[in-house]
């Protein structure tokens, strides 16, 4: 029963690592897709 815990264990910590990396990156992607707006509307406003 002791290695069938730990192996549960390992795969829910790998899910949940799995989880924010996957959150990280959609982070940066949407920073990298929301800059170029952000900057466009300040060049207009000026």
């Amino acid at each position: 029963m002791i290695p069938v815990l730990h192996d549960v264990r390992a795969a829910f910590f790998l899910a949940i690592a799995l989880a924010m990396l996957l959150m990280i990156c959609a982070l940066a992607g949407l920073g990298t897709v929301l800059r170029p707006v952000r900057w466009a509307e300040r060049k207009d406003y000026r």
